[in-house]
């Protein structure tokens, strides 16, 4: 047992988790205890697959599901808005929308296009209480302190606003890392970052935050392979197992009643 108090649920019950890693034996969260803040840096031609097509049909999704949340549509606040491909379909679907990206290359290049685009952590902003919904696409595993951020969110919500989060499955890309038949085929399904998070510990950190009504289901994948993992595959390959698997997690959540996420990404909604 370690001293080390969980980051996000707040229990002391955490133990070392292989290198360099801890976990939080309650909420299953993983963390690392030497963090990574850099920019992102991916190879040539990967960066618009990945902040756009890639994920094309997942803003597409979370755009209908909130214009039934909010048919007047509003304001919308979007943390982690890289190039602010989903800035601007927000705006084209009615929504008043911002973001906050603290990259400076792609926050510039938002802001070229025309839209606000904050540059600070949101927990250094002091933005008004003003907002009908928050986004958050896969950015609270690359945060320094997650549990603070949500907060921050929290407040910022009108009353009966909602957050909107994808957020990767960090049991799902831990039980996957270093496997040698994985290596071998050249293949890299799974990804660490500074904070992996369990179906549990993504809901105690949005209770502790303040939120309600916290629904947790399985994303769909991201399009294709735009992060190049699946090697020789090849994209439509790697497509193809990609929405196979999501299928059986999908089986596994019914079956248990919605009690088990074994899909690699989720989806998660809550309510101020």
């Amino acid at each position: 047992m370690s001293n080390e108090k969980c980051p996000v649920c707040g229990a002391r019950d955490t133990a070392p988790f292989r290198q360099d890693m801890e976990m939080c034996r309650d909420c299953r969260l993983v963390w690392a205890r030497k963090q990574y803040f850099g920019a992102p840096v991916y190879s040539e031609g990967r960066e618009e697959a990945i902040y756009g097509g890639g994920k094309t049909a997942l803003f597409r999704g979370c755009l209908k599901t909130l214009a039934k949340r909010f048919p007047g549509r509003g304001n919308l606040l979007d943390v982690g808005s890289a190039y602010g491909v989903f800035l601007g379909m927000a705006k084209t679907d009615g929504w008043n929308a911002e973001g906050i990206e603290v990259d400076p290359k792609t926050a510039s290049s938002a802001s070229a296009a025309g839209f606000k685009v904050h540059n600070r952590p949101i927990d250094e902003l002091g933005l008004p209480a003003a907002y009908n919904v928050v986004t958050v696409f896969e950015v609270f595993c690359l945060m320094s302190e997650p549990l603070k951020a949500a907060v921050e969110m929290y407040r910022v919500l009108i009353p009966d606003g909602r957050i909107y989060i994808r957020e990767f499955n960090g049991a799902f890309h831990m039980a996957l890392e270093g496997r040698r038949i994985f290596k071998i085929l050249g293949i890299r399904p799974s990804i660490v970052h500074n904070f992996n998070f369990t179906a549990e510990s993504l809901r105690r950190m949005l209770a502790r935050a303040g939120f309600k009504n916290i629904k947790i289901r399985n994303s769909r994948p991201t399009n294709g392979d735009p992060y190049g993992t699946g090697g020789r595959m090849g994209a439509a390959l790697t497509g193809l197992a990609k929405n196979l698997y999501y299928y059986a997690a999908q089986l596994v959540y019914f079956a248990s009643l919605g009690r088990l996420h074994v899909g690699s990404s989720f989806i998660i909604e809550a309510k101020k």
